[in-house]
């Protein structure tokens, strides 16, 4: 019977010694120039799969084993991380806008925030939020991360809030040829996609409190601001209720005291002559 067990243990230890292992993104091609933004040589061939180096800055596009493309990209600052790890393409939306990012403005119509975050930052009164456009966006996870057409200020740098950039002649490349469920996947060094959502939980509630506290700064900005143009009730500045009458207008009258017999008038308002002067100047002869 123990030998039975030895044996057993011995064929399955041979069987994880021996399963397949999930087969390794082909090596990238080295070229001797890499020239912004990138090329297409598939033609009418579809991406069956991509392999984004953060690293690099660089996505191949392969057609089954063959490049038939490639294109830089800006992913996510340090304190912004891309995800790492394998991913698919979960929907394409052409004309799509960010529900988080944008540029906020006062009032007046002035920009006042151009990397506006929601429920980090707080708009002024009266102000509105212009979302950022993410036209030929590919979701890569359910919060968010994705590739679309954005700014690369310098290739070969990180630059994004998470999202994948890329160049607006290469984007509808990719976005014509590629289906959902295309497979992507996303090396170098970044947190891989667990650690990424822990980390993104510890900044939402980082930007919570962060809001909170910019509202509640307003508010007390408001009531102060308030208080500041409202005269006490016993202010011996204004009249009762301390509200100071406009310039020009004449007070209105009493009403008569309750339990007068009806009919009687309102007390009309007292006459407030100018003073005498003390020493009237002698009159003209």
């Amino acid at each position: 019977m123990r030998a039975i067990l030895v044996l057993g243990t011995v064929l399955l230890a041979s069987c994880q010694l021996f399963r397949k292992k999930p087969p390794a993104p082909p090596p990238e091609p080295v070229k001797a120039e890499w020239k912004y933004p990138g090329e297409w040589t598939g033609g009418s061939k579809a991406i069956t799969s991509m392999v984004i180096n953060v690293d690099a800055q660089r996505a191949m596009l392969y057609h089954g084993d063959e490049v038939v493309g490639w294109t830089y990209v800006a992913s996510g600052i340090p304190s912004f991380p891309t995800p790492t790890g394998s991913f698919k393409v979960l929907e394409k939306i052409k004309d799509k806008v960010s529900n988080l990012y944008g540029k906020g403005f006062d009032a007046a119509g002035k920009l006042v925030n151009s990397d506006f975050k929601q429920g980090r930052d707080l708009l002024p009164e009266g102000g509105r939020f212009e979302a950022a456009k993410m036209t030929y966006f590919m979701r890569l996870t359910g919060d968010g991360v994705g590739m679309h057409i954005g700014p690369i200020p310098k290739p070969g740098r990180r630059a994004s809030h998470g999202c994948i950039r890329l160049p607006s002649k290469m984007a509808p490349i990719l976005f014509e040829h590629t289906s959902v469920g295309t497979p992507v996947t996303i090396t170098g060094s970044g947190p891989e996609y667990a650690t990424y959502l822990k980390q993104s939980a510890e900044k939402a509630k980082a930007n919570a409190a962060k809001l909170a506290a910019s509202k509640k700064k307003a508010e007390e900005a408001a009531a102060q601001a308030a208080a500041a143009t409202t005269l006490a009730p016993d202010d011996p500045n204004g009249p009762k209720g301390g509200v100071v009458p406009s310039a020009g207008t004449t007070p209105a009258p009493t009403p008569p005291p309750l339990g007068a017999p009806p009919g009687t008038p309102a007390t009309p308002p007292e006459e407030v002559k100018p003073a005498t002067p003390a020493n009237p100047p002698p009159a003209n002869n």
